[in-house]
């Protein structure tokens, strides 16, 4: 069979000004001064508005640099998570056109394109839909299309503008030369140009005919082609490794193509040849994309002259009935979803499910039992449903013994049921108001049993295990006694919570150490001796004499058996 050969794509768009915009989005005004950009946790300038760049600052320099030369210069700061979400915003736009997208740096998005000329049409008008897009919600974009990830990123950032001559020099004695402390001599006039070289390739102002700033394409067969004359930023390299490079007189693609690999792993290492190789294609390089996590969330707006329980409801349950197609379609189960009444933004509805599940039946029988517990709901314009907590569905055995065309929907429904009956008392009560006893084994009376959170599945499937010993239905936390009369190892008369009570029989000692392996838990408790004592008035009790070696012993009433 003959293998099909696909010819491969990628477009990295550029959004120069995404952090400028993220700031201009909530100040606008801010963009008629000269403006800078730099992240929380560092002083780096990441972008400057084309009034900054007229006093000559660039990205890199610091923000402490730039205000003590320019006092009038507007600082701020983006979070990281900020710009995060800005991309993750218009990577859902871009998601129509291939599912293969991930997040290039804070300013850029990375598509792999092979094989969806259906989709995207012409290249050409790829780059006029992406870019008219962004234009109309004030984003500034950039699209580079080449056949490697690398090309794609470098072509959109860089062009072949510039005229600029490089210094010339002796690249072969240079890099042979072994000594470590070879150093090149640059004339003052060229050092000059190098540093405005080096200060940034953004240097110019954020303008769409601007040549710095035009989006292109380059064919596979012509990808070294167009990268011979970029400067080595366009290989995204490290900016030690380019400042090394520089220092060996070595500013484009062609001059570190044209040295010998040898001479290159030798002195810099394997890593910057390698990515040399994937630029060209010649290697492979990981793409790694985001998958897109889908939103269950839809909203009703209220245009209602009387807001009441029965319409607010009815919405509801539309919204319900919304939620669960697309659960259904997308085979998901939801455990836990928020209903949201704007403007009023401290009114939330939060509904748990203690079993994930798209029954349409129990999520509005659990939502409208939460629903009725709100008091207030007027002053509300619009309701709000959305899924907090989704997971996959998984396969569920079916009923036994059961035919027609019900038996793929009739299930072994038990626990759907007590999950459903503490849906709806925490719906009243509130979250985690349902415990349960839990069984745990050990020797030590009061440590048999624990207190936890109630679920379904761990009180179904274990079963209480019996004691071999015999115990009291009733275990009372240890209670002090006042014994009256104590003879032969045992008690025959004591007074309990203001009651006297005559002993007619025991039955013991049962002896139960301490935990003597857990020494730090164990220093509290002493050695008991349990007996089961019968009273002339009928009372059972299970009591105990704690053994002290300092002081006289004494007697609690642990349990009750009637």
């Amino acid at each position: 069979m003959n293998k099909i050969k696909l010819k491969n794509r990628f477009a990295s768009i550029w959004f120069p000004r995404l952090p400028l915009e993220t700031i201009l989005s909530k100040e606008p005004l801010l963009d008629a001064l000269p403006m800078i950009v730099s992240f929380s946790d560092g002083e780096e300038i990441i972008c400057a508005n084309e009034l900054a760049r007229k006093l000559n600052i660039h990205l890199g320099m610091s923000t402490k640099e730039t205000l003590t030369l320019n006092p009038h210069v507007v600082s701020k700061t983006v979070q990281h998570s900020d710009i995060k979400k800005k991309l993750i915003n218009l990577f859902r736009f871009t998601y129509q056109f291939t599912p293969l997208v991930r997040l290039d740096s804070y300013d850029s998005l990375m598509l792999d394109i092979t094989g969806c000329e259906r989709f995207t049409g012409k290249e050409e008008d790829f780059i006029d839909q992406l870019r008219t897009h962004f234009s109309k919600i004030n984003i500034f974009s950039v699209v580079g299309i080449a056949g490697t990830q690398g090309a794609a990123w470098a072509i959109a950032r860089f062009q072949n503008n510039s005229n600029q001559k490089q210094p010339r020099v002796s690249l072969r004695k240079i890099i042979n030369d072994q000594s470590r402390a070879t150093r090149i001599k640059i004339p003052s006039d060229r050092n000059t140009q190098n540093s405005q070289k080096k200060s940034s390739v953004f240097n110019t102002s954020y303008s769409i005919n601007s040549p710095r700033y035009r989006s292109r394409i380059i064919d596979n067969n012509e990808t070294e082609k167009a990268l011979t004359s970029l400067p080595l930023e366009a290989l995204n390299l490290e900016s030690t490794d380019i400042n090394q490079l520089n220092l060996f007189g070595i500013y484009k693609v062609k001059d570190l193509i044209d040295i010998d690999s040898s001479s290159i792993n030798r002195r810099f290492g394997d890593h910057i040849l390698k990515r040399v190789r994937q630029v060209l294609g010649k290697d492979a390089e990981l793409f790694s994309k985001i998958v897109l996590e889908e939103k269950y969330s839809f909203s009703k707006d209220l245009f209602l002259e009387e807001i009441t329980f029965q319409g607010i409801s009815e919405f509801i349950k539309a919204l319900i009935d919304k939620l669960c197609n697309k659960l259904k379609k997308n085979k998901k189960l939801i455990r836990r979803c928020n209903i949201r009444f704007p403007p009023n933004h401290n009114l939330l509805i939060e509904i748990n499910f203690g079993n994930p599940t798209q029954d349409r039946a129990k999520i509005e029988l659990v939502t409208i039992e939460k629903l009725r517990t709100i008091k207030n709901l007027k002053n509300i314009e619009s309701i709000i449903l959305e899924g907090a907590h989704i997971e996959e569905a998984k396969e569920k055995q079916i009923a036994i013994n059961v035919s027609g065309e019900g038996r793929g929907s009739k299930y072994l429904d038990e626990e759907e049921k007590i999950s459903l009956l503490i849906a709806r008392i925490e719906a009243r009560l509130g979250k985690n108001k349902v415990e349960s006893f839990a069984q745990y084994h050990s020797h030590i009376p009061e440590k048999t049993f624990s207190l936890d959170e109630f679920k379904t599945r761990r009180t179904m499937e274990r079963q209480w295990q019996k004691s071999k010993f015999i115990r009291p239905i009733l275990l009372y936390s240890p209670d002090l006694i006042n014994d009256t009369l104590y003879r032969n190892n045992y008690i025959n008369q004591f007074i309990w919570r203001g009651k006297k009570y005559e002993t007619l029989y025991v039955r013991g000692p049962e002896r139960i150490a301490s935990e003597w392996w857990r020494k730090s838990k164990g220093k509290n408790f002493r050695l008991r001796d349990y007996w089961e004592v019968a009273t002339t008035c009928g009372v059972r009790l299970w009591m105990f004499e704690e053994k002290n070696k300092l002081s006289e012993n004494k007697w609690f009433v642990h349990g009750n058996f009637c």
